[in-house]
């Protein structure tokens, strides 16, 4: 059964030690000699982990001093590969399964003594094959490092390419062909480094190479980052990177002197240059006109089939294509299936020929016939609009279109892509629209003057709806606004429309006021009071007329910033208020350095008068009395809290009994 005579070094929980002694007999009349440690308590078990290598360990479950689930806790918690079987005393499926769940590697009824042998011999079994293989484990990764330490140091340039894209460059090879990044050459076709009139030699290696089979070097012009060639000696061979099959290509060559270039150098009938010599356009002083961002449909399809050769088949066709539409263009080959484009002006409509050329276009490859077409995104250079974000929009625009089926052209549009983004519930593309749109919903709750002598105020709440006409929770939109940066835009957006509706009513003989929540991002947008002023002044509406208003919370954690803004905000008439004011110590302090008039009590307290829970309430209503503030109580849903409410000297009442947020302001004020 075991071949091995080395003792077993085995632990054991039993009952007694007679019990501990049936399972050295046990070993020893199958010709395994076995050293046994009897476990009392808990401090027998640290200290024999501790101390101690042991191959297994046999518990009951349970002792007057000892279970197992502090052995396999124990086990656990220090780490240590030590296979446990438990000995259980009824064999019902979910006591196994509770032991197993717990960790053990099995759990077998004590009188079946062969099974608990077998298991035990089993987890020692499995236990010797994770050392052996933990040991060459450590020896294939100290000879990784050896191997890549030789690469990184030799002089030799060398890299290795799967599916013709550089996967892994060493030093030398980045040296010799102007790469400071060696990231830059990742996913870059071996094919864009080789001169243009070697290529067919190259293409006609990689799509023969044979693992195993001898190859000649080969000599020929070689491109570097700068778009110069250089005479090289290339040598392919087969390897294994990270566990794939790849080619090894080692390079010897001198790189020519780098002389300084504005000229983009490119082959003679090709617009294809390196994608090294064509990402400065995207950071330099000359942005693109237009980018197009030319995306193959079905690449990954063609590559998964035919492999290299199709690859290969694809590039000819599209360098071709390329030079035939795009003639006045740069173009270079940003990546497996993507092209970019710098297209003047002049020669845009060009692309929509070339995508149908494309489409139309026959791929012989081999015995097959590849066919193909393309997503295309458009972006043009406008006001602020450095090329790296030409190169997002153009990208955003081609996955807009290849998300609707491909093949078509796209120009960049933020509405189009925020309408896609929408349409998938992404929530910040959804504020946009509705920002651009003026698609968010207002409703309007009353705050009702407790003794009907107060002026009407309306509390202005903000609604989002999906495509769907569903309403998006406010703590969904509003945490992603703030995490997108559009609170401010959106506090703008809910003045205009709340300044607009003030004004309407005016004209109507109304005197109806709105609180308005602010975001803590308006605090910090200098240009907020004097916007909102220039607003209230065109419009002719009074800025008592408006009263912003604040979370507790918040105005606690940037007291300064809001101390600041209420001085700014004074010359404009409009009031400041606190809301969900909680009336403890902090809350009383925020009083003695801000001067406002309003305070909204927060929806515990409404919640404490339903329980007959005053006291409370009763001080703070109290302390804000004798500082002259209007207290206003929101959260009420049932006619005995605003019967309890009537006896506390609020000033205002807020709630769902007297009436739901609604979208229009018609509540009857004087009923």
């Amino acid at each position: 059964m075991n071949n091995n005579k080395q003792p077993l070094r085995l632990l054991t929980l039993e009952t007694s030690r007679n019990e501990a002694e049936r399972w050295v007999k046990l070993f020893r009349n199958s010709g395994l000699p076995a050293r046994v440690q009897q476990l009392d308590t808990l401090d027998d078990l640290e200290e024999a982990l501790s101390t101690g290598q042991w191959d297994l360990l046999l518990t009951v479950e349970e002792t007057p001093l000892l279970n197992a689930g502090q052995v396999l806790s124990s086990i656990q918690r220090l780490k240590l590969d030590i296979p446990v079987i438990v000995s259980i005393h009824d064999n019902k499926p979910d006591i196994i399964r509770h032991w197993l769940e717990k960790g053990a590697g099995d759990a077998i009824h004590h009188s079946h003594e062969e099974h608990i042998l077998h298991a035990l011999l089993r987890e020692k079994a499995s236990q010797e094959h994770r050392q052996q293989l933990q040991k060459l484990q450590k020896e294939l990764n100290d000879l990784k490092q050896r191997c890549q330490l030789l690469m990184d140091n030799t002089s030799q340039a060398i890299a290795y390419v799967h599916e013709g894209m550089h996967i892994d460059t060493n030093p030398s090879y980045n040296k010799l062909f102007g790469y400071e990044d060696p990231d830059d050459l990742a996913g870059t076709p071996l094919i864009d480094m080789i001169a243009f009139r070697d290529q067919p030699l190259f293409k006609n290696l990689i799509k023969h190479f044979k693992p195993g089979d001898e190859q000649p070097t080969v000599e020929c012009q070689l491109v570097n980052v700068e778009g110069q060639t250089f005479p090289a000696t290339v040598l392919l061979s087969d390897a294994v990177f990270d566990d794939e099959p790849c080619i090894q290509v080692i390079v010897k060559g001198n790189a020519p002197t780098s002389t300084a270039t504005t000229v983009v150098d490119r082959e003679e009938n090709s617009i294809l240059v390196p994608r090294e010599r064509f990402t400065p356009l995207l950071s330099g002083h000359r942005e693109p006109e237009t980018l197009a961002y030319l995306r193959l449909d079905n690449y990954d399809s063609i590559r998964e089939n035919t492999g290299v050769d199709g690859s290969i088949a694809i590039q000819e066709t599209m360098s071709r294509l390329l030079y035939e539409h795009l003639p006045d263009s740069t173009a270079t080959h940003y990546g497996d299936e993507v092209y970019l484009i710098d297209v003047h002006e002049k020669n845009v409509a060009a692309l929509e020929l070339l995508r149908a050329a494309l489409e139309n276009e026959l791929i012989p490859t081999g015995q097959q016939t590849l066919f193909t077409t393309a997503s295309i995104g458009l972006a043009e250079i406008g006001q602020a609009c450095d090329g790296q974000t030409m190169l997002e929009r153009a990208r955003l625009a081609c996955h807009l279109t290849a998300s609707n089926g491909g093949n078509k052209l796209e120009l960049f549009s933020q509405s189009a892509i925020d309408n896609q983004k929408a349409c998938n519930g992404d929530t910040v593309a959804m504020i946009r629209q509705a920002l651009e749109n003026d698609s968010f919903r207002l409703l309007f709750q009353p705050v009702i003057s407790v003794t009907g002598d107060g002026p009407s105020y309306y509390e202005v709440l903000l609604r989002l709806l999906d495509q769907k006409g569903k309403e998006v929770p406010a703590g969904e939109f509003i945490t992603a606004a703030q995490d997108s940066d559009l609170m401010p835009f959106i506090d703008r957006w809910v003045i205009r429309q709340s300044v607009k509706l003030l004004s309407r009513k005016l004209r109507n003989g109304e005197d109806t006021r709105l609180m308005i929540h602010i975001s803590q991002a308006s605090l910090n947008d200098e240009e907020f009071t004097e916007r909102l002023s220039r607003l209230l002044e065109a419009a002719d509406v009074p800025g008592q007329m408006i009263v912003l208003q604040m979370a507790e919370r918040l105005v606690h954690q940037h007291l300064n910033q809001v101390k600041t803004f209420a001085e700014r905000l004074e010359p404009s008439g409009c009031q400041f208020a606190i809301t969900q004011f909680s009336g403890e110590s902090p809350s009383m302090k925020i009083m003695e350095h801000l001067d406002l008039m309003f305070v909204k009590l927060d929806c515990l307290f409404t919640e404490q008068l339903e329980r007959n829970e005053d006291a409370h309430l009763k001080k703070t209503a109290k302390h804000l009395k004798s500082l002259n503030k209007v207290i206003i109580i929101p959260g009420v849903e049932n006619a005995q809290t605003l019967t309890s409410i009537w006896q506390l000297g609020v000033d205002y009442i807020q709630g769902h009994y007297l009436q739901p947020p609604l979208e229009s302001m018609t509540y009857d004020f004087s009923s």
